[in-house]
């Protein structure tokens, strides 16, 4: 059976500043370079999965001005039928500065992005099903009924909470509900300063993998995966039955007991400092590629039958080299979509473990 995932996603006109630092305070800086991009952490995600060969479906709302942004997604393969043209409203924008190493600093207008309400949650999931996917991050409004409306239908949820809300916990966010979280170290810390009774483990070099543990422990969640800029990734699956099925993709997934959590760790793609030229898509490039390859996992698994829709350690290992080795193309290439790669060049990627 043929996953399907839905992304319920900010789409956005990026305004891309190259400066030779990130702005200081109360400081005014000629930029070196503009350009116009499509962009939207939502968008980004979703023209990466379906670039990696996902059947990615785009809810979401946009201006008249966004209309050239909704073609762009729609030529990376999503559909994007479901994509609403608001008349008195505008596209959701992102200001991108963009300095010499890559790094970036982000100010967003939510546009169009925040007129999504429950009515459209609701609408959006009538042509999907038990097994498929929600793909979301926290860039539009509609979120919270956007997730209780997929696990109704049975779906699968893998939540980016991105921008993390200093009232994640407080207002009842449905994270229970969720499958798979995807955050970086800072917005697990985060979370984690929400919640009570979470150690922290300053100065423990096992501390994000600990945290996650615990929030795991406190919502039932499938997987976390932190994402650490540099340092790679930390990825935590619970296996929630033995099966004998089950085929080991790679070394770090190891054998483990019933309800386990298996910790996996991944180093960054090999890409040379002097190569990296924009970081401002990375972490979209690895959720949204990550999304399409478990999906296609669980297509082609002997555990994934009907309703019962299996998330082994060995998929997630598997998903997060693909995402990783995506991300690392990413990072060498300006702009938000034309710097995602296309499945192809990932795979050719990783088999030399050289990017030219």
């Amino acid at each position: 059976m043929q996953r399907k995932i839905v992304s319920l996603a900010s789409i956005n006109i990026d305004e891309v500043y190259h400066v030779p630092h990130i702005v200081k305070p109360g400081e005014t800086l000629s930029s070196m370079h503009r350009q116009q991009n499509a962009g939207g952490k939502g968008a980004n995600a979703s023209v990466a999965a379906a670039r990696a060969g996902g059947n990615v479906s785009i809810v979401g709302k946009i201006g008249k001005d966004g209309l050239w942004v909704r073609d762009l997604l729609a030529s990376s393969g999503a559909n994007t039928d479901q994509i609403t043209v608001l008349d008195d409203t505008a596209t959701g924008h992102a200001i991108i500065q963009v300095d010499k190493n890559g790094e970036n600093s982000i100010v967003l207008f939510p546009g169009a992005n925040y007129q999504i309400n429950e009515e459209d949650a609701r609408k959006a999931f009538a042509q999907y099903g038990t097994g498929d996917w929600l793909l979301l991050t926290n860039e539009t409004t509609g979120v919270d009924e956007a997730i209780r409306q997929a696990r109704s239908c049975g779906m699968q949820i893998l939540w980016n909470p991105a921008p993390m809300p200093a009232n994640m916990i407080s207002a009842n966010r449905p994270v229970d509900l969720v499958d798979i979280l995807v955050v970086n170290e800072t917005e697990l810390l985060h979370l984690a300063q929400q919640l009570d009774d979470i150690d922290l483990y300053e100065g423990n070099d096992e501390r994000y993998a600990k945290i996650a543990q615990q929030i795991m422990g406190l919502f039932g969640t499938r997987a976390i995966i932190v994402t650490l800029g540099s340092e790679g990734s930390v990825g935590l699956v619970r296996r929630a039955s033995t099966n004998p099925h089950e085929v080991h993709v790679g070394s770090q997934a190891k054998d483990c007991n019933k309800d386990e959590v298996v910790v996996i760790r991944m180093e960054c793609a090999p890409i040379k400092k002097e190569q990296i030229k924009d970081t401002t898509a990375a972490g979209d490039t690895w959720v949204g590629y990550f999304a399409a390859e478990l999906a296609r996992l669980q297509n082609g698994s002997p555990e994934s039958v009907g309703s019962l829709a299996s998330v082994t350690p060995a998929m997630v290992e598997h998903a997060m080299t693909l995402a990783t080795y995506a991300s690392g193309i990413t990072v060498t290439r300006p702009g938000a979509f034309p710097s995602i790669p296309v499945r192809h060049e990932v795979e050719a990627f990783f088999k030399r473990k050289e990017l030219l």
